[in-house]
């Protein structure tokens, strides 16, 4: 057990003692003084006794780990403990506001303001001053919510004995009302405390979002790359311990691995701007806002049996009128597909794909085997000449700065080629797979026994 947590217990223990004490001698002071002011103060003392047991024993769940049963922890006891004092508060309230009424309006009890009471309220004034002190920096050091409630309370208790001491000092000098309306001062008091504490409680136990941690929230994953829609956001938890699930749209043909990255970024991310926040991240697909050519992909990767779709192109025309779409694809199948399981995947990835754009659209696969890993050699230096009609078929193109890499591998009969070239950092995307296309057709037409032209291009220094 961690020494804060000891030292919480302590700091409560040793605030129950001295409350005990002064409760006993308060009780004494009302049954020789009939004072009613010093009845409320009996009362407010007894409870703070119930209040700091029930605290004492909050600290001590609190401090319990999750488990099988309390996934969450246990943090929870403390605000259940702070709502049962706001409980006892009210009690208080109507105990002493019913008879301050009740003696204001013609019920007259003789009342005594001897020395000894005045003097035991002015040290339970000091005494609670004292209290407050140390359980508001215990409970912020620990971050404790039961602590924090006791301070509150004890707060309040200083300003009823005030009130009650001035209403004895009235009493004194004859103003015997003015002990019903202390009462009745202490009984507002003390009804002010209990709201706040209440409210307090009640938005934990009812798990309300404290809405400047869920704006911050959602600001955190929204700056993450790769998200294209915050969905959801659902925070529950105290200031100091939060629970955070969050709900966010990446690009539907992001792969498992690819929305795992996503989420592991949003919570270093939220965890980051939110100090202390457990977080779970759920990735969900984006829908309407994604391309044509983006959902027919995601479509057809969907087909259990397809291990890769590529080369998706969709057209557009009107047909009498109509607006239709051509959708052309090649996927890629396991190496021992038959024609027939062919087939029945092609009818799979058409329909799905026609279910995701609508009925107006004609779907075509072109069905290709998964490659398996294959073993080469490089051929780079037996082979200069395909290196030399790389580099010339490169240098032709106005964008391409300079060829300075070409990699020759064979595998079998297949031979393969890797160039690296570069070009201007701000050349468009689409330049740069145009120049590719023509490099590649140029090498494939100068050395027909080269099977594959890859043209990695890079950012000039």
């Amino acid at each position: 057990m961690q020494a804060p947590r000891r030292q919480a217990r302590r700091v409560a223990l040793l605030a129950l003692g001295i409350t005990l004490v002064l409760t006993l001698a308060k009780a004494a002071a009302w049954l020789a003084t009939s004072s009613l002011a010093m009845l409320s103060q009996t009362l407010d003392s007894l409870i703070d006794v119930v209040a700091l047991s029930l605290v004492l024993v909050a600290v001590r769940i609190a401090d319990k780990p999750a488990d099988e049963s309390h996934h969450y922890g246990h943090t929870k006891a403390e605000n259940l403990v702070a709502f049962g004092q706001t409980v006892f508060l009210g009690s208080l309230v109507l105990v002493v506001a019913f008879q301050a009424v009740s003696r204001l309006a013609g019920e007259r009890h003789p009342v005594e303001a001897p020395g000894y009471a005045l003097a035991l309220l002015g040290f339970s004034a000091i005494v609670d001053l004292f209290r407050v002190f140390i359980l508001v920096r215990t409970a912020r050091r620990e971050r404790s919510e039961a602590l924090k409630a006791g301070a509150i309370n004890i707060a309040g208790d200083l300003g009823t004995v005030l009130i009650a001491l001035g209403s004895l000092v009235l009493v004194r000098r004859g103003a015997e009302q003015a002990d019903a309306i202390g009462a009745l001062l202490v009984a507002a008091v003390v009804a002010f405390a209990a709201v706040r504490l209440a409210r307090r409680s009640i938005d934990v136990l009812m798990d309300r979002a404290p809405e400047p941690r869920v704006w911050e929230i959602e600001q955190a994953a929204a700056r993450v790359p790769g998200v294209s829609e915050i969905r959801r956001v659902r925070v529950r938890g105290t200031a100091d311990e939060l629970f955070a699930d969050v709900t966010v749209a990446a690009g539907r043909t992001a792969s498992l691995e690819r929305a795992h990255d996503i989420a592991e970024q949003v919570e270093r991310e939220i965890e980051r701007t939110v100090p202390g926040t457990d977080v779970v991240v759920h990735v969900e697909p984006i829908s309407e806002t994604t391309g044509l050519v983006e959902r027919a992909q995601a479509a057809a990767s969907r087909i259990e049996g397809v291990h890769e779709v590529h080369n998706v192109h969709v057209h557009a025309f009107h047909d009498r009128g109509h607006r239709k779409l051509h959708v052309t694809l090649h996927a890629k199948m396991a190496l021992g597909t038959s024609v027939a399981q062919a087939h029945d995947l092609s009818d799979d990835i058409e329909d799905a794909v026609t279910g995701e754009l609508g009925d107006a659209v004609r779907v075509d696969t072109h069905i290709e085997p998964l490659a398996p890993t294959s073993y080469g050699e490089d051929r780079t230096a037996a082979r200069g000449d395909i290196v030399d009609a790389v580099v010339e078929a490169a240098l032709e193109e106005p964008d391409v700065l300079d060829c300075h890499e070409v990699l020759v591998t064979s595998a079998g009969a297949d031979t393969s080629v890797v160039a690296h070239v570069h070009a201007r950092r701000d050349l468009p995307l689409a330049r740069i797979h145009e120049a590719s296309d023509r490099i590649e057709k140029r090498v494939l037409v100068a050395k027909p026994d080269v099977a594959q032209v890859l043209i990695h291009f890079e950012p000039s220094g």
